[in-house]
């Protein structure tokens, strides 16, 4: 760790919804319970909170027990889902399920997955070269956090999040540049909606 994050403080306000995305230590678990408390619909990237720092100033994951109560949807690796739950794959998602989170997001490389209620719906990103990944999954979360206040339907969330991802990463652009425009958000999602895959767990 070379560079940290000022501390974030509660601010109260009316949103509709909110992204708790913690990157290393800047949110305070109370400040942390403040966000979720107040707000409408709360995603939790929880990899913030799951970092911890060793002798020699490297990151690694660490198991930890984090309160979800008030969190709507929450998204996570393989590595992620571990570090919370102590299970992976199924087991895992079906855990945070049963903690009362009603959208899980799983990803792992190309494929990203949701649980939702007993069905997991799975899209797949194309293969492609990786310039760089930095900001990705903030783009893929607010994208699904933005269709689900618009649209209220998880599909098209899933959808148009994926869509964003893919648009993202094949601009091969870096920091904000990345941000996709509209139209090829709105045609990868539309896309990604009509050959979503799903199965019952």
């Amino acid at each position: 760790v070379e560079n940290m994050c000022d501390k974030i403080n509660f601010i109260e306000n009316d949103n509709d919804g909110t992204i708790i995305s913690p990157v290393f230590n800047e949110i305070s678990l109370e400040t942390y319970s403040q966000i979720k408390n107040s707000h409408n619909f709360v995603l939790l990237d929880p990899q913030g909170f799951l970092r911890e720092k060793n002798t020699n100033n490297e990151i690694f994951l660490k198991r930890t027990s984090l309160d979800l109560n008030n969190v709507n949807a929450i998204k996570m690796n393989n590595d992620e889902l571990y570090a919370l739950t102590g299970l992976t794959g199924n087991d895992g998602i079906k855990q945070l399920q049963k903690l009362g989170i009603e959208y899980v997001i799983y990803t792992n490389k190309q494929e990203i997955s949701l649980l939702v209620k007993d069905k997991l719906y799975t899209i797949y990103l194309p293969k492609m070269t990786l310039t760089d990944t930095t900001g990705i999954g903030d783009i893929f979360c607010s994208t699904f956090v933005c269709t689900m206040l618009k649209e209220k339907d998880f599909l098209w969330a899933l959808s148009f999040a994926g869509g964003a991802a893919q648009s993202a990463l094949e601009s091969k652009a870096f920091g904000l540049e990345k941000v996709p425009e509209k139209n090829a958000l709105e045609s990868n999602g539309s896309y990604f909606y009509n050959i979503v895959e799903f199965k019952q767990i």
